[in-house]
């Protein structure tokens, strides 16, 4: 799926009182406002048990809600007028099925409004029954299979995982092996470059497996320490589009202190204890293992020293770039 321009969509917590007002503001907004449906109607008891979904705006704006109850039912889909057909409904279903998958739910329902089936048609649900009113609105209850995620091939008698010794003197040898390291992560993943170079995590490739990492749950984390960025927004960088769409979970931060302005080297290191190192970061040779413990807590804790005295990036456009 293409990353959605000008938004993103963050899985919220209910008991959080300002991402609770941010959800039943936009649903008071379309619900209650536009479509005249009674506010005791809107609010039921499967909020505080369901998981909540809300995109906002880079500016940090509400634009858009939905739910997924415990008996899988998909619900309280709302957009704001702005934002209504700009892939923001889409995204938010999509989130939602996702999360359904996860809970390993085999079906979910919507009770779909008469004007927006063709909405959920396109997304793979189906009428389920006759059409009935809510709050006076004309509905159909339509149902959507739930592809279960495919369970990797496991051996009864697999060995130990064995680390995979990484290797580049090339700039494709240097794409892959960043790749193969990023496949192994789990939820998140450090990085330390002087310059963001345009082939680094640039590729389709490694930004499918960055938005992975992103969108991964609580304890999703991606940062980086770069001394220079002009370069990248100037050329044009997908990581930077990713972390201005997910800044809640991407950052980045620039050294400042002579001795960290001065660091030549480059590494990544992902939780899974691996790690990937340059020793010139202007070359392309690098070293590293999808699993070396010593040494991934050896680059962590130079990386946790020097992040704990960086400063945040300003935003691009007080870069003036």
């Amino acid at each position: 799926m293409a990353i959605p321009a000008g938004f993103h969509v963050e899985v919220c917590d209910w008991v959080n009182a300002s991402e609770r007002d941010a959800l039943l503001a936009i649903r008071d907004n379309v619900f209650v406002l536009e479509q005249r449906v009674p506010v005791d109607l809107d609010r039921d008891d499967d909020d505080p048990l369901s998981v909540h979904v809300l995109a906002r705006a880079l500016d940090g704006t509400p634009i858009g809600t939905g739910r997924l109850a415990p008996d899988g039912r998909i619900g309280r889909m709302a957009v704001v007028s702005g934002w209504r057909g700009r892939g923001v409904g889409t995204m938010l279903l999509q989130t939602l099925l996702e999360l359904a998958r996860s809970r390993k739910f085999d079906s979910v329902t919507v009770h779909a409004q008469r004007s927006a089936a063709s909405f959920y048609l396109r997304h793979g649900f189906r009428p389920d029954g006759e059409p009935f009113d809510e709050a006076g609105i004309p509905h159909l209850h339509m149902r959507r299979p739930i592809e279960p995620l495919a369970e990797p091939e496991r051996s009864p008698l697999a060995p130990a995982r064995q680390p995979l010794n990484l290797q580049a003197n090339t700039r494709e040898e240097l794409i892959a092996v960043t790749q193969t390291l990023l496949a192994g992560a789990r939820h998140s993943m450090c990085v330390w470059v002087r310059e963001l170079h345009p082939i680094l995590l640039n590729d389709t490739a490694s930004l499918v497996q960055l938005r992975r990492l992103a969108i991964s749950g609580r304890g999703a984390s991606l940062r980086m320490i770069a001394q220079d960025l002009t370069r990248a927004f100037r050329e044009g960088s997908r990581l930077l589009q990713l972390a201005q769409r997910l800044s809640s979970v991407i950052e980045l931060r620039r050294p400042v202190e002579p001795a960290d302005l001065g660091y030549r080297s480059a590494f990544m290191c992902v939780d899974t204890q691996g790690y990937l190192f340059r020793p010139v970061e202007s070359e392309m040779a690098a070293t590293g293992s999808t699993y070396a413990p010593g040494r991934h807590a050896e680059l962590m804790r130079l990386f946790e020293e020097v992040w704990n005295r960086s400063e945040p990036w300003p935003e691009q456009r007080e870069l003036g770039v």
